[in-house]
């Protein structure tokens, strides 16, 4: 159910994405072949890696629905599984008690590492994005850094050009 809703929110966001950028090419386009500039540049690429990232959330979004639904799957049919085997089999072997233990204690390990695994998966995952927030954060401050120094050399080249007139 939560992955019906993350599906239809992502469909609303890539929708809306495509309609301000079809709203925006049409003046960019005319922007762009009347006048070349650094910003044009700039702004036509930058919007260019941000639809290739935008493109792609719905598809890794669906690959951890999928994956969630694949482990759900599987735990369904191991418990259906085991359900008939025990009704079936175990009781014709005579497994004891001792032996359920076992397999408790044994099982409770597994689950352990498995959610172990799960945690580890999940800090990999926060720590590349927080990583990936930091880089961004980390490039808007040299782009200011590099566009505080382009306008101040315009400003002098300007100022040059004004003394030659």
């Amino acid at each position: 159910m939560h992955s019906q809703i993350i599906k239809r929110n992502l469909v609303r966001i890539v929708t809306y994405r495509m309609a301000q950028k079809k709203n925006t090419d049409n003046i960019e386009n005319t922007d762009t072949k009347s006048a070349a500039s650094v910003c044009n540049i700039m702004h036509t690429n930058a919007t260019n890696i941000i639809e290739k990232m935008e493109s792609l959330l719905p598809a890794n979004m669906q690959m951890y629905s999928d994956f969630y639904t694949e482990c759900l799957h599987s735990l369904q049919d191991l418990f259906g599984v085991c359900y008939m085997t025990e009704n079936e089999i175990l009781p014709k072997m005579g497994i004891d008690q001792k032996a359920l233990q076992s397999f408790g204690a044994y099982a409770k390990t597994a689950a352990g590492s498995a959610i172990t695994q799960i945690e580890m998966a999940n800090n990999i995952q926060k720590t590349y994005l927080q990583t990936q927030i930091s880089a961004v954060k980390t490039m808007d401050e040299y782009i200011r850094l590099m566009l505080d120094s382009y306008s101040k050399m315009l400003a002098s080249s300007l100022g040059i050009y004004r003394k030659f007139q």
